[in-house]
């Protein structure tokens, strides 16, 4: 048993900056693509909501654009101002509201449904009634993004069926996906953000949602499962939710450094249930490369899972499921890179049974990869204890055996003087399944890839983006059939 410190990984910005923190590392640098012609200059934004939301995100918006204070602190790193976002901040990008780029929609008809109808059914309705007026401005103007302010009042009625999920907002407001497999299945009510994201998928372009709280200092919080959510400052709600949209109009904020001898393919694989949780779990994958470019696609159905508890009930692929899901992920990687990564690495949400490996195994074969490692990516019980007030600082790795190690992704951070989490921080275990790198090596890829989620600057997120999007994918699919196409872009997603 052996216990050591990771460091803090760095990540890339324009102009080849580097630094440890996001908001630091845009606002020194810029974005990845700053100066790129690519990259975007003007942000087109759809605003969907009652006349009251639309005026109030519209408000904030504008407050934004110069920029924001930071928050009084005595921890200066974990509150930095907001730049603003315009042509002349760090940015170099600005957000474009019209009165064309805007539908309300009547108060009244929302109040109906609060008044009148149940909870999800309300929300299967609210979405109708949002996906309607995106459909209009996407056959009527140009838009980029979309972005939904629903209100108080029904977020409230319709958070209050919606199970509880741990971890601190994203994006000025989101949830982290559900942390375990069966937290997934037992979530039973509509979700409206998902299923908002779900129906949305027919519009080509990205929704983003806006709650109150993100542009509101007066909202009161909304509650999830009898749980009130954290708000954050206002200068970190703008952060997240202007990042946020630039990298789903098309930006690339950041992403991780290269190796310049080795390129590889990242791959999450998570299952979850149909939305009646009675048909069999579906896999979802996710591809992420040091870029931080994904591919969003579904396999197939998982195997049935037995019902005596003396035997494994983790979902499972086949080995033919398992062979032709990395098959179609790395096809669809080659489409998009124009070739096959040298190493590939797996992060599964459950532990690989002799099939999986012997599926994966085929695969890579079949497509001459030789590199390769194979790990089951999930919450650990092992807990570890500082002399003092704080947690274990985020990266510590202990290595339990020559399979299972732990990592605290969450924790005390160096950069922030501070630990910045809302709850006592469970670490990771993975264990290597089949793997080929060092323990330490793959160790330090996982708390890089804890910081590739779009939604949040604050780099200390919990999971690595390949198993987050995985779980955030499953979540939205679970609203569509089988036959829908889906974009495999992970903008519509987020």
């Amino acid at each position: 048993m052996n216990v050591t410190l990771l460091p803090e990984p760095e990540l890339q910005f324009g102009n080849n900056g580097r630094h440890v923190d996001i908001r630091f590392g845009i606002r020194n640098s810029g974005p990845l693509v700053h100066g790129d012609p690519l990259a975007p200059s003007e942000i087109r934004v759809g605003l969907i909501g009652t006349p009251q939301t639309i005026q109030g995100l519209k408000d904030w918006l504008e407050l934004c654009r110069m920029g924001l204070p930071a928050k009084e602190s005595k921890k200066p790193h974990l509150f930095p101002a907001f730049p603003g976002f315009n042509k002349e901040s760090c940015f170099a990008c600005e957000l474009v509201t019209a009165e064309k780029l805007e539908r309300p929609i009547n108060p009244r008809l929302l109040n109906e449904l609060i008044q009148s109808k149940s909870r999800d059914e309300a929300a299967r309705l609210a979405v109708e009634l949002f996906i309607a007026e995106c459909q209009f401005l996407q056959d009527k103007a140009p838009v980029d993004v979309f972005v939904c302010a629903p209100p108080a009042e029904l977020m409230e009625f319709l958070d209050a069926g919606v199970i509880a999920e741990d971890e601190e907002s994203e994006a000025g407001n989101e949830e982290e996906a559900a942390d375990t497999e069966s937290e997934a299945e037992s979530a039973s009510t509509i979700d409206f953000h998902d299923l908002l994201k779900a129906k949305g998928m027919g519009l080509r372009k990205p929704i983003q949602m806006a709650r109150p709280s993100t542009y509101d200092e007066n909202a009161k919080p909304s509650t999830r499962g009898g749980e009130k959510r954290q708000v954050q400052d206002p200068a970190t709600r703008a952060w997240n939710f202007h990042t946020a949209l630039y990298y789903k109009a098309g930006g690339i904020p950041w992403r991780l450094l290269r190796d310049a001898d080795s390129e590889t393919c990242f791959i999450g694989v998570s299952f979850y249930h149909s939305l009646d949780a009675k048909r069999v779990h579906t896999s979802v994958a996710q591809v992420f490369n040091e870029r931080g470019e994904g591919v969003i696609l579904r396999g197939g159905d998982a195997e049935p899972i037995s019902k005596d508890p003396k035997e494994d009930r983790q979902p499972h692929l086949s080995k033919e499921n398992m062979r032709d899901l990395i098959k179609n992920v790395l096809g669809a990687y080659r489409t998009e890179h124009k070739h096959a990564p040298p190493r590939v690495v797996v992060h599964k949400t459950s532990s690989f049974n002799k099939e999986e490996l012997a599926g994966c195994h085929a695969a890579l074969d079949e497509l001459n990869i030789d590199g390769r490692d194979l790990l089951a990516v999930s919450r650990s019980s092992t807990r570890l204890f500082r002399v003092g007030q704080y947690p274990p600082l985020r990266g510590t790795f202990l290595e339990l055996d020559a399979r299972r190690h732990v990592l605290y992704t969450k924790g005390s951070t160096d950069f922030y003087m501070v630990y910045p989490g809302w709850y006592v921080p469970r670490p990771l275990e993975f264990i290597c399944e089949d793997t080929q790198a060092t323990p330490r090596k793959l160790a330090e890829e996982i708390l890089a890839l804890t910081k590739m989620n779009w939604n949040n600057t604050q780099f200390d997120n919990s999971m690595p983006i390949t198993v987050r999007a995985a779980r955030q994918v499953g979540a939205i699919l679970k609203y569509l059939d089988r036959t829908s196409t889906t974009p495999t872009s992970y903008a519509y997603y987020m």
